[in-house]
């Protein structure tokens, strides 16, 4: 018999699942980002998973925290710079705090995705600018103006080729994967789609903003690593395929995520805080691109080694 009492009660909120259930891959993250960032983002996710609020509402307050780090360093003082580089913190960690919620409430979108992508690139086209800038009315030094723009170049190619890397290890790492990479065709008619329905701009702004990300990611490896490029194929799936895969790729993905956006945001953090930003355009242009030349390297060599034992194994990937 019913309780009469519950006939019209909802039905209760699943439990938030383990910690360890809501990660990627421990091997596409660096130790702070997995040791410090996401245990903070999974208590920020466990005080509002019985909440209405949105993947994509914790992307959008992370936008404007990062913004808010921007404001502060143009102002400049010193603790302008402290609680700016508080907030540029806090934005690096609500930035993993959406994808651990969307992976707990299984609340995936190709809009998601794509706006979690751009706003990592706003934040930090709105905190590298100002930060800059504090640098050169503070310090007038020619030599760090002069580096100023091999810094974020570089950057740019790090977090291209991370993202890049860390799809392909999410994917060929998983026996459930389909074997079918996302292919830009599917992207520009998602742009197109979403023009046709008139969604809103800020969907269609950021689904732009993506497929300009993957069509750079592209050009990027075909310049470095071109037999890498899997974008345009399709790869058979079997517990061999991903042996050999992790076997090769979980070591230079690791080095990869030394370039991620998570150690530009917590070593900028740490600087902007001390007021030493000095620091970290020096970390950025000589030991960040030091990791990412080795990075390279050893993705090239670990990409021919897995190519070849993939071929010998009868799994190579096929044009469909």
């Amino acid at each position: 018999m019913i309780d009469s009492a519950d006939k019209g009660a909802a039905p209760p909120v699943p439990e938030l699942p383990p910690f360890e259930s809501v990660l990627k891959s421990r091997d596409v993250e660096d130790p702070v980002n997995l040791w410090v960032h996401r245990p903070i983002a999974y208590a920020i996710v466990a005080l509002i998973y019985r909440t209405s609020i949105t993947p994509n509402q914790i992307t959008f307050m992370s936008l404007i925290v990062g913004g808010f780090a921007g404001v502060l360093f143009l102002m400049g003082t010193k603790t302008a710079m402290l609680f700016g580089g508080i907030c540029l913190w806090s934005s690096a960690i609500l930035d993993s705090a959406d994808g651990i919620l969307a992976r707990a409430k299984r609340l995936f979108s190709d809009v998601g995705r794509a706006l979690d992508g751009a706003a990592d690139g706003l934040v930090a086209v709105l905190t590298v600018f100002p930060a800059f800038y504090h640098m050169w009315i503070t310090q007038h030094s020619v030599l760090q103006l002069a580096l100023m723009p091999l810094a974020i170049g570089t950057t740019l190619f790090h977090v291209y080729l991370f993202d890049y890397y860390k799809e392909a290890f999410l994917q060929h790492s998983k026996l459930s994967w389909d074997g079918r990479p996302e292919r830009l065709s599917d992207i520009v008619a998602r742009v197109e789609r979403l023009k046709a329905e008139r969604a809103p701009w800020y969907e269609q702004l950021t689904t732009q903003i993506y497929l300009g990300l993957v069509q750079n990611q592209i050009r990027a490896v075909t310049v470095l690593n071109p037999p890498a490029l899997r974008h345009h194929l399709s790869f058979p799936v079997s517990a061999e395929s991903v042996r050999i895969y992790r076997a090769h790729n979980r070591g230079p993905m690791q080095m990869w995520a030394f370039v991620s956006t998570a150690p530009h945001a917590y070593l900028m953090s740490i600087c902007a805080m001390f007021d030493r930003l000095d620091i970290y355009l020096w970390l950025r242009v000589f030991a960040a691109n030091g990791v990412f030349v080795l990075a390279c390297l050893w993705q090239r060599a670990a990409t021919a080694r897995t190519n070849a034992e993939l071929a010998a194994a009868g799994l190579s990937p096929v044009k469909p």
